[in-house]
């Protein structure tokens, strides 16, 4: 065999491999496949309801990486930007209510265990303050729903924690010391 003949060998059976793997990864046509479309960061509103998505840039604070979204109008564009700064800026404070105030009071319940439940049950209203200050809920739900909705959702069910908390509180904290 010739150099030229096995290069056409190797050849054939590549391409008969990339047919057998392209035929594995094929979508089976009775299986519905879901097509994401672009949508706006903070209405969630996808193309079809609108003309034109904008593209913004967003760049944190002490990082070089730009994150881009999309919005469907000017203000929504200034309403999301307003929101990542917000949220930028608070970060710390929300990883405080949300992770060390928490373990904090958890510490502090088993130092003194005369107010185990005082302390147990005001964890509900450190997550309750840390969700209802900043609502930050997770990427893939905002893509879903839209910032807008992260926020509400975010906010309701922070005040739903502490109220919970303060409920626990006095029910158990005040049955306790009677």
């Amino acid at each position: 065999m010739s150099s030229e003949e096995e290069t056409n060998q190797l050849t054939d059976e590549v391409d008969t491999t990339e047919e057998k793997v392209v035929s594995e990864y094929q979508v089976d046509s009775e299986m519905p496949v879901e097509v994401i479309e672009p949508r706006c960061y903070w209405c969630s509103k996808a193309k079809p309801e609108i003309k034109e998505l904008l593209e913004s840039k967003y760049q944190k604070r002490n990082q070089e990486e730009i994150e881009f979204f999309l919005s469907c109008t000017p203000e929504h564009e200034n309403r999301t930007e307003k929101f990542l700064r917000f949220a930028d800026k608070f970060y710390l404070i929300y990883i405080a209510f949300m992770f060390v105030v928490p373990v904090i009071l958890l510490a502090i319940a088993f130092i003194i265990p005369q107010h185990i439940f005082s302390f147990g049950f005001s964890i509900f209203i450190s997550l309750g303050l840390g969700l209802a200050i900043l609502p930050l809920l997770g990427n893939q739900l905002v893509k879903n729903i839209g910032l807008k909705r992260s926020n509400l959702l975010g906010r309701i069910l922070g005040v739903i924690l502490i109220i919970i908390g303060v409920i626990l509180i006095l029910t158990f904290g005040l049955a306790y010391f009677e």
